[in-house]
Formats: structure tokens, C-alpha cells, sequence
């Protein structure tokens, strides 16, 4: 379909990242061959710590190609593209939890704001790519803008908005609990997020984020 729709024009056909022309992918944004040069980066600079987080890891850095995807994801909002990411970061993702073993894996709710813009929760389905069983622990009850539009103070206001979800508060007791995010820059969400899960007994909290900035 997606070919179908640059040949007629109404759809890009040239990739984003690296500007060749190409044709008939399930998304119409970045190129397989870019997409494929999405690698795991080595060395990560770990010595950033997060507050309530036991561990982390990243797959890359918010640049060049993969930074681009993200933003294909988010605010162009591809579905596709987001499985594709997905299926990049699987291996990398899975090591991780094979490391980690955790008993939930789960990832921050958008806004009511956010999800009618975009239509989809972009963590969830770049989860579905990489073949990851999660759960949607968490709520949002604030309708803030994107944290990247925002200084530092405000966002640790913003982080404020993120609930768990009632039906999982007893649940959560004793576990070791796995969040997965797009971005890491300031760590203002995750350490919201971790807060909220030690704070009704969760016994370890572990993230993993796609890039960091």
C-alpha cells in the first residue's frame, strides 16, 4: 500500500535519514538500509544515576539516524515505523530482561493530549515489535506538552501527572518491575515512575531506554 501511494504521490518516497528514493515499505519515512545501521552503541556513558533506579541501559544516542526514527514515531505518527524499531532494539531489549529477569515489564502513559494527537501509545508498539509482553501500570492525569518543550523545573512538576493505576497497586508488592522508555535526558519520568512503584512495595525497579539525549 505504502508503494502504491508514492507512486501516486501521496506519500514520501524518500527516506528521511539519508535522502535516497525508495519504494513499497510498510512505512514511508526511513529506508531499510538506515534502518539497518541501527546498532546497539558502544561504549554507553553510564555514570549518570537515577534516583529509585536500580539499573539501566540504552540502546543508542538521540542522533543522526536513530533520532530521526524516533521523531518519525512520534510526531509523524507511524505506527509501522515503531514496530520496525521494535524488531532493531529486540535483541539488545531482551538480553537486558534475560539479565534483569523481571516480573512486569511496562512504560509510561501519555497524556489524554498526547494519545488523541498520536493515536497510539509509541512505547506499547515499539514494544509489540520487539516481541516484549508488557502491562499498562500507569495513568496520566495531567495534560502537560511534551517534557522536551519544557525546562527543568517544569518538568519536574509535569512528571507529577503520572499515577499508577488502581487495579495494580497490590499487585506490584514483592516485584521486580522493568520500565521501558523512548529517551533518556533528564531521567525526570522514570525516577517518577520508579518512586511510584517502590512506593507500594515494588522490590526493584530497572528502565531501559531506546536513546539517550
Amino acid at each position: 500500500m505504502i508503494g502504491l501511494l508514492q507512486l501516486l504521490g501521496l506519500a514520501q518516497n524518500r527516506c528521511r535519514a539519508c535522502n535516497a528514493f525508495f519504494l513499497g515499505q510498510e512505512q514511508g519515512f526511513i529506508c531499510s538500509q538506515c534502518l539497518g545501521s541501527l546498532k546497539p552503541y558502544h561504549p554507553m556513558d553510564y555514570s549518570q544515576r537515577i534516583e529509585y533506579v536500580f539499573s539501566y541501559r540504552v540502546f543508542g544516542l538521540y542522533d543522526g539516524i536513530l533520532k530521526e526514527v524516533i521523531h518519525c514515531i512520534k510526531f509523524h505518527n507511524s505506527k509501522a515505523l515503531a514496530h520496525r524499531l521494535g524488531s532493531t532494539i529486540k535483541n539488545h531489549l531482551w538480553e537486558y530482561i534475560r539479565e534483569v529477569e523481571p516480573d512486569i515489564i511496562t512504560f509510561p502513559s501519555l497524556n489524554i493530549r498526547r494519545f488523541w494527537l498520536r493515536g497510539f501509545n509509541h512505547i506499547e508498539h515499539i514494544l509489540t515489535g520487539a516481541e516484549i509482553p508488557c502491562m499498562k501500570v500507569f495513568k496520566r492525569l495531567d495534560l502537560n506538552p511534551p517534557l522536551s518543550t519544557l525546562k527543568k523545573e517544569e518538568r519536574e512538576r509535569a512528571v507529577l501527572g503520572h499515577r499508577l493505576r488502581e487495579e495494580f497497586i497490590d499487585y506490584i508488592e514483592g516485584k521486580r518491575v522493568l520500565v521501558v522508555d523512548d529517551l533518556l535526558t533528564t531521567g525526570s519520568t522514570v525516577r517518577r515512575l520508579a518512586y511510584l512503584l517502590l512506593s507500594v512495595g515494588a522490590s526493584e525497579v530497572h528502565a531501559y531506554f531506546v536513546a539517550r539525549g
